[in-house]
């Protein structure tokens, strides 16, 4: 299958997901995440906000910042065509942004360098840890060169034999899934 065939595929599978279902899938998914060793021994986690029924993460924010950990999620640098970190807390207030997705109203711009561990969202992933992207190459961008652990975030349906890959492609180098975690 193409990449494009796979995207539709998924949204396919997507738009008829009970909402009821997606709440309890997420919750387990973010409780397998926080038994992660990579959770566990991280302090800055780039997280994301999710749109329509992509694995809810929004738990993990407080569970967090109860441990004292540092997060971050993606705003989109409109003049460089990329999304960049900033550091959000549970004082954020937040607009809508590129994509339809929450983005912080003040800007607190963290350096890839200083972040642990990413949560990566996708359409699609292979056990090889091949990502299947929305097409934008935004996450291909920001985590090429990125020395901290890169966890793909996907129901278990979102898990398939293989993903195209193309060389500009990056990998994520485990997957957590509401009923497993693999490392790649």
């Amino acid at each position: 299958m193409t990449k494009q065939q796979i995207r539709k595929e998924i949204s396919a599978k997507r738009k008829v997901l009970d909402s009821q279902w997606v709440e309890t899938a997420s919750q387990k998914l973010v409780d397998r995440f926080q038994t992660l060793e990579e959770f566990k021994t991280s302090d800055v986690i780039a997280l994301y906000k999710s749109i329509g029924s992509e694995v809810n993460l929004d738990p993990l924010f407080s569970n967090c910042w109860k441990q004292g950990k540092r997060t971050c999620i993606p705003v989109f640098n409109e003049q460089l065509r990329i999304y960049e970190m900033s550091e959000i807390t549970d004082a954020t207030q937040f607009r809508i942004g590129h994509y339809g997705i929450r983005e912080p109203l003040d800007l607190h711009l963290l350096n890839r360098s200083e972040i642990d561990l990413i949560a990566v969202p996708g359409v699609g992933f292979d056990a090889k840890g091949n990502r299947l992207g929305r097409g934008g190459g935004y996450y291909d961008r920001m985590l090429a060169g990125f020395t901290g652990c890169s966890v793909g975030i996907a129901f278990d349906f979102q898990l398939l034999p293989e993903i195209p890959a193309d060389p500009h492609d990056q990998r994520v180098r485990a997957i957590v899934t509401e009923t497993k975690y693999s490392k790649v």
